[in-house]
């Protein structure tokens, strides 16, 4: 029953391995190119990650975006040595989705608990 408890966590979790993954492969010469801009990916990126934890509301806010914030921030430090570059407007991006994936969970948190109540 706990791991159903904490399943935005786990589902966050994947998604910051994800993230990792994406962030450190090697720059391709020939390999397919965007149709988005890539500060969009970064933002989506990072909205979707926080959403499943923030939804759970078992972890402070402001906890969740200084933890997201530090691990954008720290990826942003080790990509130049997978031979990727570091972006402070790639950085500026995250914090941008991580607001924004805390801002529509507190929404959707907000819906459901007027919605919750109006029932009753």
């Amino acid at each position: 029953m706990t791991f159903l408890k904490f399943k935005g966590l786990y589902l966050t979790l994947a998604i910051v391995f994800l993230i990792l993954f994406l962030s450190l492969q090697p720059p391709g010469e020939g390999g397919p190119k965007l149709l988005v801009s890539e500060k969009l990916l970064h933002f989506i990126a990072y909205g979707v990650m926080v959403l499943p934890v923030s939804l759970e509301r078992v972890y402070p806010q402001f906890l969740v975006f200084l933890i997201a914030l530090a691990y954008g921030g720290f990826i942003e430090l080790i990509q130049p040595f997978w031979g990727r570059e570091a972006d402070i407007m790639d950085l500026w991006a995250n914090i941008a989705g991580i607001i924004f994936g805390i801002l529509i969970a507190r929404g959707i948190v907000f819906i459901f608990n007027t919605q919750a109540s109006n029932i009753r």
